[in-house]
């Protein structure tokens, strides 16, 4: 009878467990879905000419962020702000930086001026998920990605890409030479045993964990692991990173 008991309490014990951690097929994430979409919103991301110069300012015509949220349809900006950014420019590389906007504040026009506001929020911490795997997915996307436009020079360190399946890790490794040195044989060959590489998310009653793999020339493919706070704001608490074929193209800016 205690045996009985004991496995009956067993039983419960992983049946509570289940209900409070879940996890989402990769089958269930449309990673390349997302992916496309958002490289449809960027549409003709050709270099503004208005950019390089000391402290650019916006023109009209640039690329507008908020069109993201088309793409990533299971985020959203917090109501009463929008996605808006200022452009960074020293000579030696440029970048957009991303801040959150109130919408009836005008945007600010230059770096300078961000700056000279003493605003210096994440604007991750306004950017809601519809608390599904797709939308904590979307939102490491968002991280990952958001800010990988208009980028020069040294800028493009910045190089992170999302595989999907392990069809976009052939043929990334198939491409190595074209930029840069060659993958090592041994390497290639380590990239042909990458299966489980879709992304995949895990959700308890506190945290959202996001796992996926990315490749960067100046590194390799990495596995990395996001924890999420499941409540708003949606803070990334840990990022974890394990190397699962190192690589280096040898190039340096």
């Amino acid at each position: 009878m205690k045996k009985i008991v004991l496995l009956a309490a067993t039983a419960a014990f992983f049946a509570l467990l289940a209900c409070r951690l879940s996890s989402a097929p990769a089958s269930e994430i449309d990673c390349a879905g997302a992916l496309e979409a958002l490289h449809q919103v960027r549409g003709d991301m050709s270099f503004p000419d208005n950019f390089q110069t000391e402290n650019p300012a916006k023109q009209g015509g640039e690329f507008d962020a908020n069109t993201y949220f088309q793409a990533l349809t299971h985020l959203s900006m917090q109501p009463g702000y929008a996605l808006d950014y200022v452009y960074h420019f020293d000579g030696m590389g440029g970048y957009p930086l991303l801040y959150p906007r109130p919408a009836e504040q005008a945007p600010f026009r230059t770096e300078a001026d961000y700056a000279a506001s003493g605003d210096s929020s994440d604007y991750l911490d306004y950017v809601q998920i519809d608390d599904t795997a797709e939308g904590y997915f979307q939102y490491v996307v968002l991280n990952i990605l958001g800010s990988q436009f208009y980028l020069f020079w040294h800028a493009n360190y910045n190089d992170y890409q999302i595989m999907c399946n392990p069809s976009d890790v052939r043929d990334i490794a198939a491409s190595l030479g074209d930029f840069g040195r060659p993958m090592s044989l041994l390497s290639r060959l380590r990239t042909l045993l990458l299966r489980d590489v879709a992304p995949t998310v895990r959700t308890s009653e506190q945290s959202v964990e996001v796992q996926l793999v990315v490749f960067t020339k100046w590194g390799g493919f990495l596995r990395l692991t996001f924890s999420i706070d499941r409540n708003f704001p949606h803070r990334i608490l840990d990022v974890k990173e394990k190397i699962l074929v190192p690589y280096d193209c040898g190039v340096m800016f």
